[in-house]
């Protein structure tokens, strides 16, 4: 044990033929012992200061990476040559989520960004025949696996249970995917996920299962309904860690296995896939009531689609109706039959899933469980992540040596072109019009830029278009074959993709807000006419980012709470009566430091402003007066002299060319 506690530990394995052979193997497969060839002379090392101590991750093992390219090449070896030949082509290969073959139709596809038509070639007996042969038997849920993988496999048979149709879905283990409800999984309480089919929610188990035993130290126990947590075949995959994996021989046995886990395994944590029937609920209620942490998933949108599961009520508490008297009624002011929670939920906190890259949390369960029944808006937190779509280049496999022959494919670059068809597939890099560069639309244009909106109100963007006296140069389209850019907000960007694909086909850039502030709106606005550059991007081809994301700007140091009160007063003053009403607002007194990032601001919104009050309580008067940063010309130079100065006190008296006109007043 005292070698063992020293920094390096040299062993001559080849000089010691006595070791047990058991204690050979394990020193061979150690992280922090190296074996050495003995050498004629002594060997002497040193210690190197920067070398520590193994730590106790290297003794249980190292955390799993995300799903290696190795794990989408089996997949691909369920294709036939020529369609596997086609989707190596793909651009988007590494996020491929499915491949659908039915008997006598085209084979298709399905990436993030659509559908698409692998072979013009129907699918034959012998192309399903080919993929049968390379994954294990089919259960009596007709699903099936490849051995030590997480792809599924499922199933569609005719009358006479003779397959005709198979759903080849891509599994991966995406490590660091459960960070974003790291909080919940530490507290320790029992975590339901709700949501559609393939938004992520095994995904999101698998990796809460391998945190739960790598990290935390639990003793986890998955019940695995179709070997889609744990893979195929009796070894699980590495994605779960030290969790350990229980396979349900029959589906509607499930039940009887989660209480097995329970009664013979002494689980700190169970995890659970798709509780979908009464019984399963029943005993997912037994289980938490012995205290141990659960985790399960149910298929849903929301909370709300869970209460008005019969089968799954009792996951929230169950649902009974009451009926109250006339006195409670009216001092509730509610009927006298109303419905209410019969009991604690099973869980105690729910996450909805709502994309692949944003979710609900509510916090409390019983409390959202109780709002929705009284009519009332629950309470959640929206949290959002990045997309995994940007490490697509770690999925994408390496084509075999004979694709990479036949089809002129290589490691670097994987060229799009079909030389067989002669078709030009969508799906590839857009060829961007010469009109639009990374700084904006390069030719002048005579007519107004046409912007096509979606979600946000037409009015918004003419109203601010007009308060920075640009409401000749931009307008707002309905058709968006004919617009110029697209705006949206992030938001409804991930929950329509169809914005993405016909913006593509269009070669139409698409500029992503964040919120509909006017702020935001304003700085789109200058990005969408040129005014303004676009930020990060500036040094990447425009075909190369089709989302131009309008950030927030960001602040050199955190502001003070002084600050922020400042600035939100100002920008509700602007937004609310200064801009509709077309009044002037004089603001609370403020430090000269304050006063001078409230002007700031009041500039951002070409509107201005001049100081009042005394030396002592000097403040910020917000004017309802436009300014044209515009210099002007020689012909209206003399005119513009011969006005009186009120104009120019408004703006400081700069003399830069600035010229000031009032807002008109827009009606109620």
């Amino acid at each position: 044990m005292r070698a063992l506690n020293s920094h390096v530990l040299l062993i001559d394995l080849h000089y010691h033929p006595h070791v047990p052979t058991s204690a050979l193997a394990y020193l061979r497969n150690s992280h922090f012992i190296s074996p050495l060839r003995r050498r004629p002379t002594p060997l002497r090392c040193t210690a190197s200061p920067e070398i520590r101590r193994p730590s106790s991750d290297r003794l249980y093992g190292s955390s799993p990476s995300t799903s290696r390219p190795e794990d989408l090449s089996l997949f691909l070896e369920l294709l036939p040559l020529k369609m596997r030949r086609e989707l190596y082509r793909h651009r988007e290969i590494g996020g491929l989520i499915e491949v659908v073959m039915d008997l006598g139709r085209k084979p298709l596809a399905r990436f993030p960004s659509g559908d698409w038509v692998i072979s013009e070639q129907p699918i034959e007996h012998e192309d399903l025949r080919h993929a049968i042969s390379k994954v294990g038997e089919f259960s009596d849920d007709n699903r099936s696996g490849i051995d030590r993988s997480l792809h599924r496999i499922s199933a569609i048979r005719n009358r006479k249970m003779q397959i005709i149709g198979l759903t080849c879905r891509v599994g991966r283990a995406v490590s660091g995917s459960a960070g974003i409800i790291r909080d919940l999984v530490e507290d320790g309480g029992s975590i339901l996920v709700i949501g559609p089919p393939g938004v992520g929610k095994t995904t999101l188990i698998r990796e809460i299962a391998r945190m739960l035993a790598d990290e935390f130290r639990k003793r986890v126990v998955i019940v695995d309904t179709s070997n889609e947590i744990g893979g195929d075949g009796d070894v699980p995959h590495a994605g779960i860690g030290r969790a350990r994996r229980m396979q349900v021989p029959n589906v509607n046995l499930q039940h009887n296995v989660m209480i097995e886990a329970v009664e013979n395994h002494m689980p700190e944590t169970i995890i659970i896939d798709e509780i979908g029937t009464e019984l399963e609920a029943l005993a997912a209620s037994t289980i938490a009531q012995r205290g141990v942490q659960l985790v399960g998933t149910a298929h849903g949108m929301t909370i709300e689609n869970i209460i008005k599961n019969p089968y799954l009520q009792i996951l929230v508490g169950g649902i009974e109706s009451v009926t109250l008297g006339d006195e409670e009624a009216r001092k509730r002011k509610v009927q006298k039959t109303i419905l209410e929670r019969k009991g604690p939920p099973t869980f105690s906190c729910a996450v909805e899933m709502i994309s692949k890259t944003e979710c609900r949390v509510h916090h409390r369960l019983d409390a959202t469980v109780d709002a929705i029944l009284a009519g009332k808006p629950p309470l959640f937190e929206v949290r959002q992540w990045d997309d995994y779509a940007k490490d697509l280049e770690n999925y994408a496999p390496v084509p075999e040596e004979n694709l990479r022959e036949t089809s002129g494919l290589t490691n670097n670059n994987i060229t799009s072109s079909d030389s067989e068809s002669g078709n030009s597939d969508k799906d590839h890099a857009p060829t961007w019009s010469t009109k639009w560069s990374t700084r904006g639309p390069v030719m002048k244009r005579s007519s107004p830029m046409q912007v096509y909106t979606h979600k946000i109100l037409e009015a918004d963007l003419l109203q601010v278009s007009k308060v920075m006296g640009l409401e000749d140069v931009i307008d707002v389209t309905d058709d968006i074959g004919t617009a110029d850019a697209i705006l949206a907000t992030g938001s409804e960007i991930r929950q329509n993709p169809w914005i993405r694909g016909v913006a593509k086909f269009h070669h139409v850039p698409v500029f992503v807000i964040k919120s509909n502030t006017m702020a935001q709106m304003v700085k789109a606005v200058r990005m969408i006419l040129g005014l303004e550059s676009f930020g990060r991007t500036t040094n990447k081809p425009l075909n190369d980012c089709l989302d131009i994301e309008i950030e927030d700007d960001e602040p050199k140091r955190k502001p003070s709470l002084e600050e922020i009160d400042a600035l939100e007063e100002v920008r509700l003053a602007i937004e609310y009566i200064v801009i509709p009403g077309g009044e002037a607002v004089e603001l609370l007194p403020r430090r000269s430091e304050i006063i001078a990032l409230q002007l700031e601001l009041v500039q951002s919104y070409q509107l201005a402003a001049e100081k009042s009050g005394t030396e002592q309580n000097p403040r910020l008067q917000i004017l309802p007066l436009r300014i044209n940063t515009k210099k002007p010309s020689k012909s209206t130079t003399s005119v513009a002299r011969k006005k009186t100065t009120p104009t120019q006190a408004s703006t400081g008296g700069s003399g830069n060319g600035t010229s000031v006109a009032r807002l008109p007043i827009l009606p109620e």
